[in-house]
């Protein structure tokens, strides 16, 4: 397991049911780190003492879902940099890792829950280390250089995703199976415009 001096997070994006925020306070306290909590009609806050500082975590509260975005950390506890990290990948959500060791910076893009670019830089030197293939036709690539209201569609796109994982989260707890896998496809598709938007 490679070591780093420091980790910091930026553009992170979360978003996570009750349940899911309770799993993330029993992780962070299997990794051995004290946390303290404060929850109101709005928000979920978290405190997390690491061996540097306290670090915080808040969600804010829309519906049934506490959502966590454009937050950075500058982490330098191996253990809650980890946990933070593997929590990303779960729930499916964004962020940029940067992280530094020895005069060497390596840069984890990732997008719903998964790494799109890992970039290793040394001094003037880049190197890409893995990028993820983009699985879309060449129709699509040409339709969204044709569109000129990606400013416009973005927001509206982030709208009808939160409101597709808030369908997900009830689907799921209602054990329709079907319904959720319907749902998943239909996310699949706004994953797909949303990549081809941040072009």
């Amino acid at each position: 397991m490679n070591t780093y001096e420091e980790i910091e997070y930026t553009n992170v994006n979360l978003q996570l049911d009750h349940e899911s925020i309770h799993r993330l306070i029993e992780r962070l306290v299997d990794a051995g780190l004290p946390v303290a909590w404060k929850e109101t009609q709005r928000k979920f806050k978290l405190s997390i003492q690491t061996t540097a500082t306290t670090q915080q975590l808040m969600f804010e509260k829309q519906g049934k879902i506490y959502k966590l975005r454009n937050k950075s950390y500058n982490i330098k506890d191996q253990r809650f940099s980890e946990v933070l990290q593997k929590f990303i990948y779960e729930v499916k959500g964004h962020a940029v890792l940067k992280k530094v060791s020895a005069g060497q910076l390596v840069v984890h893009n990732i997008r719903y829950g998964e790494p799109i670019r890992i970039t290793e830089i040394k001094g003037q030197n880049k190197k890409v280390l893995f990028e993820k293939e983009c699985s879309v036709s060449i129709n699509e690539v040409i339709e969204a250089f044709r569109r000129n209201d990606a400013e416009k569609r973005i927001p509206l796109l982030m709208k009808e995703i939160d409101q597709h994982l808030s369908h997900l989260y009830e689907a799921m707890q209602n054990n329709q199976e079907d319904r959720a896998r319907e749902i998943k496809e239909e996310l699949e598709k706004k994953r797909i415009e949303m990549l081809m938007l941040e072009v």
